[in-house]
């Protein structure tokens, strides 16, 4: 067993970088979307004043 330590650590680390990254991606996708909501919200908002 000890012989397999080094790859059960790999595995892990690449376990917890995938997560890391997909956490990422999705924050950053939800972000974009209230990011365009706001954009969307401002434009609509300038043309009733216009």
């Amino acid at each position: 067993m000890g012989n397999y330590l080094g790859l059960v650590e790999l595995v892990l680390t690449a376990l917890a970088v995938g997560a890391f990254g997909v956490w990422q991606l999705r924050s950053l996708k939800r972000d974009m979307k209230a990011r365009k909501a706001r954009d969307d919200e401002n434009a609509r908002k300038k043309k009733t004043l216009d």
